[in-house]
């Protein structure tokens, strides 16, 4: 993960990591930046059922960090994968004005093609 939460939020951040993780008996590795309330939380996961589940938890998590004021890329920004969440965290209307910046700015649409905005 690469999620970001507010100073008064850290704690509950891992709790919530913490119970997670124990809930879907999921292994992982927990590193990352603390000073700034942002830790990776890798899930190792031994097969593809273990996967699937840390996939679930992981949308669960970014939900939570999303309503706790956070951010769901606070470093390593939204690639292909993180796609779906900027929805999650700006809304409809923003996600329009982006796509129109991108058209406007990429009317050809040869940045980053197919990357984020693909209409």
């Amino acid at each position: 993960s690469d999620m970001s939460v507010p100073d008064e939020q850290l704690d509950a951040a891992m709790a919530m990591y913490d119970a997670g993780l124990a809930e879907h008996g999921l292994e992982s590795v927990i590193f990352g930046h603390i000073g700034d309330n942002h830790v990776h939380v890798n899930i190792l996961p031994h097969d593809m059922v273990e996967y699937a589940r840390g996939k679930e938890l992981y949308l669960c998590w970014a939900r939570e960090i999303v309503k706790m004021g956070g951010s769901v890329s606070a470093e390593h920004g939204i690639g292909k994968l993180k796609v779906p969440f900027l929805e999650m965290m700006y809304g409809p209307r923003a996600i329009d004005e982006m796509r129109a910046l991108k058209r406007l700015f990429d009317p050809d649409g040869v940045l980053n093609p197919g990357v984020m905005f693909t209409s």
